[in-house]
Protein backbone atom coordinates (compact mmCIF):
# COMPACT_ATOMS: atom_id res chain seq x y z
CA UNK A 1 0.00 0.00 0.00
CA UNK A 2 1.15 3.85 -0.81
CA UNK A 3 0.14 6.61 0.65
CA UNK A 4 -1.93 8.74 -2.06
CA UNK A 5 -2.45 12.52 -2.82
CA UNK A 6 0.72 13.47 -1.28
CA UNK A 7 3.40 15.90 -2.30
CA UNK A 8 6.75 13.49 -2.01
CA UNK A 9 10.09 14.30 -2.11
CA UNK A 10 12.98 11.56 -2.89
CA UNK A 11 16.50 12.76 -2.85
CA UNK A 12 19.94 11.24 -3.84
CA UNK A 13 23.13 12.91 -4.47
CA UNK A 14 24.15 11.25 -7.51
CA UNK A 15 21.82 9.69 -10.61
CA UNK A 16 24.74 9.24 -13.14
CA UNK A 17 25.59 5.44 -12.74
CA UNK A 18 22.60 2.59 -13.02
CA UNK A 19 23.53 0.56 -9.94
CA UNK A 20 21.12 -1.29 -7.95
CA UNK A 21 20.32 1.26 -5.09
CA UNK A 22 19.69 3.73 -8.18
CA UNK A 23 17.44 2.01 -10.14
CA UNK A 24 15.44 1.07 -6.69
CA UNK A 25 15.21 4.70 -5.73
CA UNK A 26 13.76 5.56 -9.83
CA UNK A 27 11.87 2.36 -9.11
CA UNK A 28 9.74 3.59 -6.09
CA UNK A 29 9.79 7.41 -7.51
CA UNK A 30 8.02 6.31 -10.25
CA UNK A 31 5.62 3.65 -8.36
CA UNK A 32 5.00 6.39 -5.80
CA UNK A 33 3.98 9.19 -9.00
CA UNK A 34 1.15 7.11 -9.77
CA UNK A 35 -1.09 8.23 -6.72
CA UNK A 36 1.04 11.61 -5.61
CA UNK A 37 3.12 14.22 -6.49
CA UNK A 38 6.84 13.18 -6.74
CA UNK A 39 9.96 15.29 -7.21
CA UNK A 40 13.52 13.52 -7.46
CA UNK A 41 16.78 16.04 -6.48
CA UNK A 42 19.64 15.22 -7.19
CA UNK A 43 23.20 17.22 -7.59
CA UNK A 44 24.24 15.18 -10.60
CA UNK A 45 22.17 13.48 -13.80
CA UNK A 46 22.99 11.79 -16.53
CA UNK A 47 20.12 12.85 -18.54
CA UNK A 48 20.83 9.84 -21.80
CA UNK A 49 21.66 7.32 -19.41
CA UNK A 50 18.21 7.49 -17.44
CA UNK A 51 16.18 9.33 -20.08
CA UNK A 52 14.03 5.95 -20.86
CA UNK A 53 13.73 5.44 -16.95
CA UNK A 54 13.00 8.47 -15.40
CA UNK A 55 9.32 9.94 -15.75
CA UNK A 56 9.14 12.44 -13.36
CA UNK A 57 10.94 15.79 -12.86
CA UNK A 58 14.87 15.90 -11.69
CA UNK A 59 16.21 19.46 -10.26
CA UNK A 60 19.67 19.72 -9.96
CA UNK A 61 20.25 22.55 -7.38
CA UNK A 62 22.39 23.65 -4.39
CA UNK A 63 21.83 22.03 -0.57
CA UNK A 64 19.66 25.27 0.54
CA UNK A 65 17.56 25.75 -2.60
CA UNK A 66 16.96 21.71 -2.27
CA UNK A 67 15.77 22.48 1.40
CA UNK A 68 13.51 25.20 0.73
CA UNK A 69 12.32 23.60 -2.00
CA UNK A 70 10.77 20.36 -0.40
CA UNK A 71 9.72 22.34 2.74
CA UNK A 72 6.45 21.72 1.85
CA UNK A 73 6.46 17.60 1.64
CA UNK A 74 4.67 15.32 3.28
CA UNK A 75 7.36 12.39 2.83
CA UNK A 76 10.98 13.01 2.09
CA UNK A 77 12.65 9.76 0.64
CA UNK A 78 16.44 10.30 1.40
CA UNK A 79 19.77 7.97 0.95
CA UNK A 80 23.48 8.50 1.42
CA UNK A 81 24.75 11.53 2.63
CA UNK A 82 24.79 14.60 2.37
CA UNK A 83 20.78 14.42 1.95
CA UNK A 84 19.95 13.88 5.36
CA UNK A 85 22.00 16.91 5.83
CA UNK A 86 19.78 18.71 3.25
CA UNK A 87 16.50 17.36 5.22
CA UNK A 88 17.52 19.03 8.12
CA UNK A 89 18.65 22.25 6.96
CA UNK A 90 14.84 22.17 5.48
CA UNK A 91 13.57 21.30 8.94
CA UNK A 92 15.53 24.14 11.03
CA UNK A 93 15.53 26.90 8.49
CA UNK A 94 12.30 26.26 6.87
CA UNK A 95 10.23 24.50 9.06
CA UNK A 96 9.29 21.58 7.69
CA UNK A 97 6.95 19.04 9.13
CA UNK A 98 7.43 16.29 6.54
CA UNK A 99 7.98 12.90 7.72
CA UNK A 100 11.51 11.52 6.67
CA UNK A 101 12.01 8.20 5.81
CA UNK A 102 15.74 7.18 5.53
CA UNK A 103 16.45 4.12 2.79
CA UNK A 104 20.00 2.38 3.27
CA UNK A 105 21.07 -0.14 1.05
CA UNK A 106 24.70 -0.63 2.26
CA UNK A 107 26.60 -0.69 5.03
CA UNK A 108 28.10 2.44 6.19
CA UNK A 109 31.79 2.14 5.05
CA UNK A 110 32.89 5.29 6.49
CA UNK A 111 31.88 4.21 10.24
CA UNK A 112 35.34 1.35 10.13
CA UNK A 113 38.51 1.84 11.49
CA UNK A 114 40.29 3.94 9.39
CA UNK A 115 39.07 7.65 9.38
CA UNK A 116 40.36 11.35 9.35
CA UNK A 117 38.98 14.94 10.78
CA UNK A 118 36.08 14.92 7.43
CA UNK A 119 34.70 11.61 8.24
CA UNK A 120 34.60 12.03 12.23
CA UNK A 121 32.72 15.27 11.50
CA UNK A 122 30.51 13.73 8.91
CA UNK A 123 29.67 11.08 12.04
CA UNK A 124 29.05 13.69 14.37
CA UNK A 125 26.81 15.89 11.91
CA UNK A 126 25.03 12.16 10.97
CA UNK A 127 24.49 11.26 14.60
CA UNK A 128 22.92 14.39 15.12
CA UNK A 129 20.49 14.17 12.24
CA UNK A 130 19.32 10.89 13.28
CA UNK A 131 17.19 13.14 15.92
CA UNK A 132 14.94 14.15 13.28
CA UNK A 133 14.74 10.87 11.54
CA UNK A 134 11.41 9.59 11.70
CA UNK A 135 12.13 6.33 9.58
CA UNK A 136 15.20 4.26 8.99
CA UNK A 137 14.42 1.56 6.23
CA UNK A 138 17.09 -1.24 5.72
CA UNK A 139 18.00 -3.80 2.90
CA UNK A 140 18.88 -6.68 5.04
CA UNK A 141 18.29 -8.04 8.33
CA UNK A 142 22.51 -7.93 8.45
CA UNK A 143 22.36 -3.90 7.90
CA UNK A 144 19.35 -3.29 10.32
CA UNK A 145 21.25 -5.10 12.86
CA UNK A 146 24.31 -3.06 11.61
CA UNK A 147 22.74 0.55 12.00
CA UNK A 148 21.70 -1.00 15.68
CA UNK A 149 25.20 -1.24 16.47
CA UNK A 150 26.44 2.21 14.92
CA UNK A 151 23.32 4.48 15.84
CA UNK A 152 21.30 2.69 18.02
CA UNK A 153 18.12 2.86 16.45
CA UNK A 154 15.59 0.22 14.80
CA UNK A 155 15.17 0.67 11.42
CA UNK A 156 12.46 -1.69 9.09
CA UNK A 157 13.19 -4.40 6.21
CA UNK A 158 12.53 -3.03 2.96
CA UNK A 159 13.97 -5.99 0.37
CA UNK A 160 14.59 -4.88 -2.95
CA UNK A 161 12.32 -6.05 -5.43
CA UNK A 162 13.85 -8.30 -8.48
CA UNK A 163 13.32 -6.16 -12.06
CA UNK A 164 10.66 -7.28 -14.00
CA UNK A 165 13.36 -7.82 -16.97
CA UNK A 166 14.21 -11.03 -14.94
CA UNK A 167 10.79 -11.87 -13.60
CA UNK A 168 9.64 -12.10 -16.81
CA UNK A 169 12.27 -14.57 -18.15
CA UNK A 170 10.91 -18.13 -18.65
CA UNK A 171 13.06 -21.10 -16.95
CA UNK A 172 14.97 -23.29 -19.89
CA UNK A 173 17.30 -25.83 -18.74
CA UNK A 174 21.06 -25.36 -18.92
CA UNK A 175 23.17 -26.69 -21.47
CA UNK A 176 25.67 -28.81 -19.13
CA UNK A 177 28.17 -29.16 -22.15
CA UNK A 178 29.02 -25.38 -21.64
CA UNK A 179 30.77 -24.92 -18.65
CA UNK A 180 30.65 -21.29 -18.09
CA UNK A 181 31.36 -19.64 -15.37
CA UNK A 182 30.30 -16.19 -14.44
CA UNK A 183 30.33 -13.19 -12.23
CA UNK A 184 29.31 -9.33 -12.78
CA UNK A 185 28.82 -6.47 -10.33
CA UNK A 186 30.90 -2.99 -8.86
CA UNK A 187 33.89 -5.09 -8.00
CA UNK A 188 35.99 -2.37 -6.21
CA UNK A 189 39.26 -3.62 -4.52
CA UNK A 190 37.80 -4.42 -1.23
CA UNK A 191 35.23 -6.92 -2.65
CA UNK A 192 37.71 -9.94 -2.99
CA UNK A 193 37.55 -10.48 -7.14
CA UNK A 194 40.78 -11.73 -7.06
CA UNK A 195 39.15 -14.97 -5.89
CA UNK A 196 37.21 -15.54 -8.88
CA UNK A 197 40.39 -15.62 -10.99
CA UNK A 198 41.50 -17.92 -8.35
CA UNK A 199 39.10 -20.16 -8.71
CA UNK A 200 39.29 -19.86 -12.20
CA UNK A 201 43.34 -20.77 -12.54
CA UNK A 202 42.55 -23.97 -10.17
CA UNK A 203 39.51 -25.56 -11.73
CA UNK A 204 40.74 -24.56 -15.99
CA UNK A 205 42.90 -28.00 -15.33
CA UNK A 206 40.41 -29.89 -13.68
CA UNK A 207 37.31 -29.57 -16.22
CA UNK A 208 37.26 -29.13 -20.03
CA UNK A 209 36.23 -26.03 -21.83
CA UNK A 210 35.98 -23.96 -18.74
CA UNK A 211 35.49 -20.12 -19.81
CA UNK A 212 34.41 -17.27 -17.22
CA UNK A 213 32.71 -14.47 -18.14
CA UNK A 214 33.50 -11.27 -15.99
CA UNK A 215 32.33 -7.65 -16.36
CA UNK A 216 32.57 -4.98 -12.95
CA UNK A 217 34.43 -1.75 -12.85
CA UNK A 218 37.84 -1.67 -10.83
CA UNK A 219 40.89 -0.04 -10.22
CA UNK A 220 42.84 -2.87 -11.42
CA UNK A 221 41.16 -3.97 -14.14
CA UNK A 222 43.94 -3.26 -16.30
CA UNK A 223 46.12 -5.27 -14.61
CA UNK A 224 43.85 -8.57 -14.87
CA UNK A 225 42.98 -7.87 -18.74
CA UNK A 226 46.59 -7.90 -19.24
CA UNK A 227 47.56 -10.95 -17.05
CA UNK A 228 44.60 -13.09 -19.11
CA UNK A 229 45.30 -11.36 -22.76
CA UNK A 230 45.92 -14.69 -23.95
CA UNK A 231 43.57 -16.64 -22.34
CA UNK A 232 40.99 -17.66 -24.75
CA UNK A 233 38.36 -18.50 -22.33
CA UNK A 234 38.49 -15.85 -19.79
CA UNK A 235 35.80 -12.92 -21.34
CA UNK A 236 36.17 -9.30 -19.94
CA UNK A 237 32.66 -8.10 -21.15
CA UNK A 238 31.38 -4.14 -21.99
CA UNK A 239 28.83 -2.41 -19.67
CA UNK A 240 25.95 -4.95 -19.07
CA UNK A 241 22.60 -4.13 -19.53
CA UNK A 242 19.61 -6.13 -18.36
CA UNK A 243 19.38 -7.84 -21.87
CA UNK A 244 22.81 -8.21 -22.20
CA UNK A 245 22.98 -10.19 -18.30
CA UNK A 246 20.14 -12.62 -19.18
CA UNK A 247 21.92 -13.95 -22.10
CA UNK A 248 25.12 -14.43 -20.05
CA UNK A 249 23.32 -16.26 -16.87
CA UNK A 250 21.60 -18.29 -19.47
CA UNK A 251 25.06 -19.67 -20.73
CA UNK A 252 26.11 -20.12 -17.42
CA UNK A 253 26.69 -23.05 -14.92
CA UNK A 254 27.09 -21.04 -11.70
CA UNK A 255 27.34 -17.67 -11.01
CA UNK A 256 30.58 -16.42 -8.62
CA UNK A 257 30.15 -14.03 -5.29
CA UNK A 258 33.33 -13.31 -4.01
CA UNK A 259 32.22 -10.51 -1.95
CA UNK A 260 33.18 -10.98 2.42
CA UNK A 261 31.60 -7.34 2.97
CA UNK A 262 28.32 -6.40 1.10
CA UNK A 263 24.92 -6.12 3.21
CA UNK A 264 23.04 -7.57 0.43
CA UNK A 265 24.02 -7.84 -3.82
CA UNK A 266 21.39 -7.78 -6.19
CA UNK A 267 23.58 -10.41 -8.63
CA UNK A 268 22.87 -12.89 -6.20
CA UNK A 269 19.27 -12.63 -7.04
CA UNK A 270 18.58 -11.67 -10.15
CA UNK A 271 21.26 -14.99 -11.06
CA UNK A 272 19.07 -17.31 -8.82
CA UNK A 273 16.19 -16.08 -11.02
CA UNK A 274 17.10 -17.84 -13.95
CA UNK A 275 18.01 -20.16 -12.34
CA UNK A 276 21.64 -20.23 -12.19
CA UNK A 277 23.37 -21.10 -8.54
CA UNK A 278 25.04 -18.90 -6.61
CA UNK A 279 28.81 -19.82 -4.60
CA UNK A 280 29.26 -17.19 -1.87
CA UNK A 281 30.31 -16.35 1.21
CA UNK A 282 28.88 -17.51 4.50
CA UNK A 283 28.73 -14.02 5.95
CA UNK A 284 25.90 -10.69 5.97
CA UNK A 285 23.07 -10.50 3.57
CA UNK A 286 24.15 -13.74 1.56
CA UNK A 287 22.89 -15.52 4.63
CA UNK A 288 19.55 -14.02 3.54
CA UNK A 289 19.03 -15.14 0.05
CA UNK A 290 21.12 -18.65 -0.30
CA UNK A 291 19.99 -21.44 1.36
CA UNK A 292 23.12 -23.80 1.66
CA UNK A 293 22.59 -26.91 -0.41
CA UNK A 294 19.19 -26.33 -1.54
CA UNK A 295 19.82 -23.41 -4.45
CA UNK A 296 23.57 -22.51 -4.04
CA UNK A 297 26.46 -22.68 -1.82
CA UNK A 298 27.33 -20.86 1.35
CA UNK A 299 31.31 -21.33 2.02
CA UNK A 300 33.82 -20.14 5.00
CA UNK A 301 37.26 -20.57 2.59
CA UNK A 302 38.78 -20.08 -0.63
CA UNK A 303 39.28 -23.37 -0.79
CA UNK A 304 35.67 -24.28 0.19
CA UNK A 305 34.48 -21.53 -2.86
CA UNK A 306 36.44 -23.36 -5.45
CA UNK A 307 35.24 -27.16 -4.64
CA UNK A 308 31.87 -26.21 -4.12
CA UNK A 309 32.02 -24.04 -7.93
CA UNK A 310 33.56 -27.37 -9.04
CA UNK A 311 31.11 -29.82 -7.71
CA UNK A 312 28.16 -27.17 -9.43
CA UNK A 313 30.05 -27.63 -12.76
CA UNK A 314 30.40 -31.69 -12.79
CA UNK A 315 27.74 -33.07 -10.72
CA UNK A 316 24.52 -32.67 -13.15
CA UNK A 317 22.27 -33.98 -10.94
CA UNK A 318 23.26 -31.39 -7.81
CA UNK A 319 22.88 -28.62 -10.39
CA UNK A 320 19.20 -29.46 -11.80
CA UNK A 321 18.38 -29.85 -8.29
CA UNK A 322 19.87 -26.36 -6.99
CA UNK A 323 18.66 -24.46 -10.06
CA UNK A 324 14.94 -25.55 -9.91
CA UNK A 325 15.19 -24.94 -6.21
CA UNK A 326 16.57 -20.98 -7.21
CA UNK A 327 13.65 -20.19 -8.75
CA UNK A 328 11.62 -19.55 -6.07
CA UNK A 329 13.71 -16.48 -5.33
CA UNK A 330 10.87 -14.70 -7.94
CA UNK A 331 8.40 -14.85 -5.22
CA UNK A 332 10.90 -14.00 -1.93
CA UNK A 333 11.85 -10.24 -4.21
CA UNK A 334 8.47 -9.66 -6.00
CA UNK A 335 6.96 -6.43 -6.32
CA UNK A 336 4.02 -7.63 -4.56
CA UNK A 337 5.83 -8.39 -1.66
CA UNK A 338 7.69 -5.00 -1.70
CA UNK A 339 4.19 -2.89 -1.87
CA UNK A 340 3.28 -4.92 1.08
CA UNK A 341 6.24 -3.89 2.83
CA UNK A 342 5.67 -0.14 2.35
CA UNK A 343 2.46 -0.36 4.46
CA UNK A 344 4.37 -0.63 7.41
CA UNK A 345 6.80 1.99 6.31
CA UNK A 346 4.85 5.28 5.19
CA UNK A 347 1.69 4.50 7.82
CA UNK A 348 3.82 3.25 10.89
Amino acid sequence: MIPKDKIISVLHPNVNKKWWAVNMMIYLSNLLKKENSVEFYTFSYDENLFSDNITFKVNCLSKLQIAYAIRNSDYIIIWNSPMHFVWVLSKLIFFSKAKLIWWHHHYPWYYGKDTNVYIWIKRLLERASILFIDEVVSNSFYLQSSLKDIFGIDSKILHPLLDRDFTKVAYNEVDFTSKTIFTYGRWVEWKNISQVFQTYDMLKGQVDWLKLNIWWIWNELDFFKDKYKDDLNVSFLWLLDNVSIIDNLQKSLVCLFPSKIDSFWMTIIEAMSIGVPVVAFDINGSREIIQDWQNGFLVNSDSEFTRKVLDILTDIELHKNLSINCLDIKLRFSEANFKKSLKDIFYS
